[in-house]
């Protein structure tokens, strides 16, 4: 392996995680902030990863009728030759323009500037900060006029020891939570501005400062899951929270549907691969074959590779498989079973996005330089922004743009 490819297979490592590396204590408290995500990569890492190969020749996930090689997989999963399209793809912008919007990296203020979800069709909801993960303010930025419109200043308790997580819209309100050492306490906003107000306290367990692991807004309420499983309800105005309706031990995916296990879960078993409706009562149980093992499972599809070791996304149900034609899979559960990120091969290194859908493969522009700062593509709850860093820019990809 190249060190370049090293770097790239690093940097995506990171990206899952979403938190860089950083000296001192810094670095431990992020350490245990974000192992949920960094258990959900490793145990989809082990079971998807694919060696990026430069100039196509290596081992890796079947794009065609390319025939089984023997290969040296630490996971113990088959891998077979990977084979790329011979022509290089145009740049994404030129592929999907309707899709594609830059916005500055930075804020005139010098703070980093983060797109977490999109408002409407053309508003973005953006976090901004000066040291990573302390999230100071939240926008709303217009892709249009590319102006910043402030909505709330993010409020740091004393003591906070995991600082404002899980950024999430609804009802007009933007939510989220922070850790102070025994208490979680959950934020709200109004998109319109103002100031954040707290919305309730919650006595955390033990030392856990990651002690939720999904929240939402719905009907008036925000809607979150502990780590340690069960679904739980408080109104936006403040009030009592209260345990939801037959969501007891599941973990929230994306308000009305909660599951088990969690993305913490057995090893064996994909994350929400048992899924209830937690408004209706209706259930889904993700079909597993005999002889193949399934990654990670959305509200509508799952991810993993048959017997003979060709990647799939299909429905919960088992039906519509396809295969998924990568030379590197990003391996996130699949908000979006259409669209891939793959590594790019007539043009040299770097990474591309694959419509599973129509066969279109676009060209993200993204190279050594960039894969090895960590500026690799990531994809919102939703499944609808795709979003990376390069140079003095952002890219954002609205995929509900891409017909």
């Amino acid at each position: 392996m190249s060190d370049f490819e090293d770097a790239l297979r690093r940097s995506l490592g990171h990206a899952a995680e979403r938190a860089p590396r950083l000296p001192g204590a810094a670095a431990g408290q992020l350490e245990i902030g974000y192992r949920r995500r960094r258990r959900r990569f490793q145990a989809l890492l082990a079971a998807a990863a694919v060696v990026v190969v430069a100039g196509g020749a290596g081992v890796g996930l079947r794009a065609g009728g390319g025939e089984a090689a023997p290969a040296v997989n630490p996971s113990g999963v088959p891998s077979v030759v990977v084979t790329l399209p011979e022509a290089a793809p145009e740049p994404i912008e030129k592929v999907w323009p309707q899709a594609v919007w830059k916005m500055p990296a930075k804020g005139a203020d010098g703070r980093e500037l983060q797109p977490v979800a999109l408002i409407d069709d053309r508003t973005l909801l953006v976090k901004a900060w000066r040291t990573f993960d302390r999230t100071e303010v939240v926008y709303a930025y217009d892709l249009v006029s590319r102006k910043l419109r402030k909505i709330a200043d993010v409020p740091v308790p004393k003591g906070t020891v995991r600082f404002a997580s899980d950024f999430s819209l609804g009802d007009g309100q933007v939510a989220w939570w922070t850790t102070t050492k025994g208490a979680t306490h959950i934020w709200a906003a109004a998109l319109a501005g103002g100031e954040a107000r707290l919305v309730a306290d919650r006595k955390t367990e033990g030392d856990d400062v990651s002690p939720l692991d999904g929240l939402g807004v719905a009907d008036g309420n925000v809607v979150f899951s502990l780590s340690a499983g069960g679904v739980f309800s408080v109104p936006l105005a403040g009030g009592p929270v209260t345990p939801v309706q037959a969501g007891a031990g599941l973990h929230l995916l994306s308000w009305p549907w909660a599951g088990s296990p969690g993305t913490g879960g057995p090893p064996g078993r994909p994350p929400f691969s048992k899924l209830v409706n937690l408004e209706t009562g209706q259930t889904s149980t993700a079909a597993v074959h005999q002889g193949e093992q399934v990654y990670a499972c959305g509200v509508r599809s799952c991810t993993g590779m048959t017997a003979d070791g060709r990647a799939f996304t299909r429905l919960r149900d088992g039906s519509q498989q396809k295969d998924i034609p990568v030379g590197y899979l990003i391996p996130e559960p699949p908000t979006q079973s259409r669209f891939h990120v793959r590594n790019l091969k007539s043009d040299g290194p770097g990474l591309g996005l694959y419509d599973l859908t129509t066969g279109t493969f676009a060209d993200l522009g993204i190279r050594e330089e960039a894969a090895t700062r960590g500026e690799v593509p990531v994809v919102d709850h939703a499944g609808r922004l795709m979003t990376y860093r390069l140079k003095n820019d952002r890219y954002v990809i609205d995929l509900s743009k891409i017909p």
